[in-house]
């Protein structure tokens, strides 16, 4: 079949689903004639994604999918909220129905939080009661909480390890299905997963476990080969014994940095598929749930100095795992897990890796992609789902909650529909999380005591500033007449900046770091403009001191200009000749001769 024929993907990651009306061996909460097993806001509004919203964004993403007549559908890791076999049970359900009525195809791969090891692991969450409160559900009956209504043991919130977390998922890639024009794993032809094992070691060699690898290569249709990684990384603890809790490492943060060490017959297998996919003239595609670039604009070493080691920062891979995939012959990757909409683009000797970092359904700014596979093009749309209306259950459950414990929802609640909450969420989130539990105290106090003229003027001080002395300093310049004039000379209104707080801006930067482009729909282009112009004054300074006030801000608006200014993010193509990405305008037809 010509490259101009192939049917359309559409990728979907970290959909973090949550089955909303399934059976935990739970009452939950009765709404008109159902019950819901529903997740507190507080967890929410201190989580990186939202929780209950999850059951409605995947069945309208799927939708819009469907209408679209997309009937290939990837699914990058994280498809089940955190692996809970009840959870994974109404994946399949969701699945199944599409498949059902759509003739829909599903490619799955797995992410850190769909299972675990090979035993899996207990899982305990707080869900809603009747009168507001709330009661622990977990698989480990052993879980105690003082503030919870009740502990209920349940069975169904395990998440199982490999091979028994997959046996739910079996349809959607994991094993071979008759109507596959090919399938093969790293081991072979054989889809057992006693065909599908590797050895893996501890840090210090004395504990040596048999693990199960879940990647696959599946020909879904003519001419065109998914390559599923299964990125999952565990390694046996020094000293544990196998079979105590906490015999294996989390995958979270391990990621491709692992691969190399851990799993380096996947990236020989990886070499193999691409060599034999150039000879037989199949077009390629790589997937897997981390990322194998940087995919914060390489801002990595910048927030390494201005937060230390942070969580994202650990997860991002080093320089040679773009090497490695540029050796086994990959040139585009598509990822998830760190809910973060971005394009990275890598170069060495004429050859480059691409990596296609995709956001989450379930964090903002919400969003899928869908693959057009041209002649030497990939044409890539990213596809919102922020107009989805905002579910009347979810808003009577909620009110269950925040009147009785009279919770601080921000504006998450005052929206009417998803995008807004998304929004809402994340700004909600930097004063209620990142700024807690990142953020350097000093660096936190003055965001929560400038304005963005305040910021200006600090960029204008002579001298620097000790951390520390900043707030004293820049109280005293809101009346220091030369300085505001100064201010005036270089076209700074301070009354026009003093309206948006460094809080406020700072939920922006988040904003943007997670949403790159797609973030310029949310922030208003006046306020775009003044964060530039107050990062404009900063970035003219000398700031030789790096403990200053001056130059830690400095950083952080330097990092908001590379978020800001990024590779193309939103509608794009890749020439997968030369490497080179352009980007879409709106309006242009991306799949003008594909068919669905």
């Amino acid at each position: 079949m010509p490259s101009s024929q192939h049917p359309r993907i559409a990728v979907i990651a970290d959909a973090h689903f949550h089955d909303l009306y399934a059976d935990y061996g739970f009452a939950g909460i009765a709404q008109g004639d159902h019950r819901l097993t529903f997740r507190l806001l507080a967890d929410t509004a201190r989580s990186t994604r939202v929780f209950n919203e999850s059951y409605f964004a995947f069945h309208h993403a799927l939708d819009e999918i469907a209408d679209s007549g997309i009937r290939h559908v990837v699914l990058l890791g994280d498809y089940s909220d955190d692996g809970q076999v009840e959870t994974v049970i109404g994946v399949k359900r969701v699945l199944d129905d599409y498949a059902a009525r759509f003739g829909m195809r599903f490619y799955a791969t797995v992410g850190n939080h769909d299972i675990f090891g090979a035993a899996g692991r207990h899982r305990a969450k707080r869900f809603l009661n009747e009168d507001g409160s709330y009661s622990i559900l977990s698989s480990d009956p052993h879980v105690r909480d003082r503030g919870a209504h009740a502990v209920v043991a349940s069975e169904r919130m395990y998440c199982q390890g490999y091979p028994d977390g997959l046996d739910a998922m079996a349809d959607f890639g994991f094993y071979p299905r008759p109507d596959d024009l090919h399938w093969e794993t790293p081991f072979g032809m054989d889809g057992d997963p006693a065909a599908r094992l590797y050895e893996v070691r501890s840090p210090d060699g004395l504990i040596t476990r048999t693990l199960m690898d879940a990647s696959y290569l599946v020909e879904p249709f003519l001419g065109v080969w998914l390559l599923m990684i299964d990125a999952n990384v565990f390694v046996p603890v020094d000293g544990v014994v196998p079979g105590e809790a906490g015999d294996l490492t989390d995958s979270t943060s391990a990621g491709w940095n692992a691969m190399l060490t851990h799993k380096r017959f996947v990236l020989d297998w990886m070499k193999d598929v691409a060599g034999r996919a150039r000879r037989d003239g199949k077009t390629l595609l790589a997937f897997s749930h981390y990322p194998v670039l940087d995919p914060l604009d390489a801002t990595v070493d910048d927030e390494i100095t201005l937060l230390g080691r942070t969580g994202m920062a650990e997860r991002i891979p080093g320089t040679g795992v773009a090497e490695a995939l540029i050796e086994a012959g990959i040139d585009v990757h598509f990822s998830g897990h760190l809910h973060v909409n971005d394009t990275a683009r890598y170069g060495r000797g004429g050859r480059f890796l691409i990596n296609v970092a995709m956001p989450s359904l379930v964090a903002f700014p919400g969003a899928y992609k869908v693959i057009t596979i041209g002649e030497q093009h990939l044409a890539i749309e990213t596809v919102g789902i922020d107009a989805m209306p905002l579910h009347a259950d979810l808003r009577q459950g909620y009110d269950r909650e925040i009147v009785p414990s009279r919770l601080d929802a921000g504006g998450m609640l005052d929206v009417d529909d998803y995008g807004g909450f998304l929004f809402e969420h994340l700004g909600h989130l930097v004063g209620r999380r990142y700024l807690k539990r990142e953020w350097p105290k000093d660096i936190t106090a003055m965001i929560r005591s400038f304005d963005l003229a305040d910021l200006a003027a600090l960029a204008l001080m002579d001298e620097p500033v000790a951390t520390m002395d900043a707030i004293d300093a820049v109280a005293a310049a809101r009346n220091d007449a030369d300085l505001q004039q100064r201010l005036a000379r270089v076209g700074v209104e301070a009354t026009r900046l003093s309206g948006t707080s460094a809080l406020a801006f700072l939920a922006d930067w988040y904003r943007l770091r997670m949403g790159s482009e797609l973030a310029f729909d949310w922030i208003d282009q006046e306020r775009m403009a003044a964060y530039r112009t107050v990062g404009q004054l900063f970035a003219a300074g000398d700031w030789s001191n790096a403990a200053s006030a001056q130059a830690q801000f400095a950083l952080i608006f330097r990092m908001f200009e590379k978020y800001a200014s990024g590779l193309p993010s939103g509608n794009f193509s890749i020439d997968r000749t030369t490497g080179t990405i352009r980007r879409i305008d709106p309006g242009s037809d991306v799949t003008n001769s594909a068919q669905p």
